[in-house]
């Protein structure tokens, strides 16, 4: 396992330039001791371009790596504090070559706020209809959602193997619990037990690894206000499509 356990002040903005990319080299600006402190208590153990990252990273299949950075062009920060979900799944749409003229803005006025999808957040339900309108039948949008942590695990295991390992078509979009509240955002790496959360609140948190365990952790957490736990969206082209 690499000693990915001190966040060591890596970059900020993503994505970084190219060159930087998967190239061992430290980023040019480090993070502010802010910055650290808030990845630690989101459970990261780095940020994408510190040194840890970086070899997590390069630990990744060959096939991981032409899908991380797929994902790396396909992510955009949320417009305001409230788009989380609407930048998940402008990325996953532009993941899967499927955006056309959606944006955050359109996802709002078309989707969420005609539908009633928006109360305290888009919640985790509400999420995978917002997903299903978008994909318009394109898409297969399965919902995971469990208390159980081993199941969770279990499935989520499967479902990174899938994307990062046997390169299939699959897009992961997780529902959590950090820093005090729900999230949305993209997956974008796997290796050595971690996963890649490309935050989609970048003024925030920059893309981070965190340990599988702790991403189930904030996955099966409780939502009071939906009274169910929250989970992730594994979405792939359909059959018919």
């Amino acid at each position: 396992t690499p000693a990915t356990h001190n966040i060591m002040g890596g970059a900020g903005a993503y994505p970084p330039s190219s060159a930087a990319e998967c190239s061992g080299r430290p980023s040019l600006r480090r993070l502010s001791d802010h910055e650290v402190a808030l990845l630690r208590e989101a459970g990261a153990v780095a940020s994408i371009d510190d040194l840890a990252g970086q070899e997590l990273t390069r630990r990744m299949s060959e096939v991981g790596v032409r899908v991380h950075q797929r994902w790396r062009r396909a992510w955009e920060a949320q417009v305001h504090g409230s788009a989380c979900g609407p930048a998940s799944a402008v990325a996953a749409l532009r993941f899967l070559g499927l955006e056309g003229h959606w944006s955050q803005q359109r996802i709002f006025e078309q989707v969420i706020i005609p539908r009633g999808l928006f109360t305290n957040g888009l919640s985790f339900a509400d999420g995978g209809v917002m997903m299903k309108v978008l994909s318009a039948g394109r898409l297969e949008v399965q919902e995971r959602c469990s208390s159980d942590e081993a199941a969770v695990a279990k499935c989520l295991r499967e479902d990174l193997a899938a994307a990062f390992e046997r390169g299939e078509d699959i897009c992961l979009l997780v529902n959590y619990y950090r820093l005090g509240g729900g999230h949305w955002s993209p997956l974008g790496g796997w290796a050595d037990g971690h996963v890649l959360i490309l935050d989609t609140n970048a003024t925030k948190l920059p893309p981070h690894w965190v340990p599988l365990a702790v991403l189930v952790e904030a996955l099966c957490r409780y939502n009071r206000q939906t009274g169910r736990s929250r989970g992730y969206l594994a979405i792939r082209p359909a059959l018919s499509s």
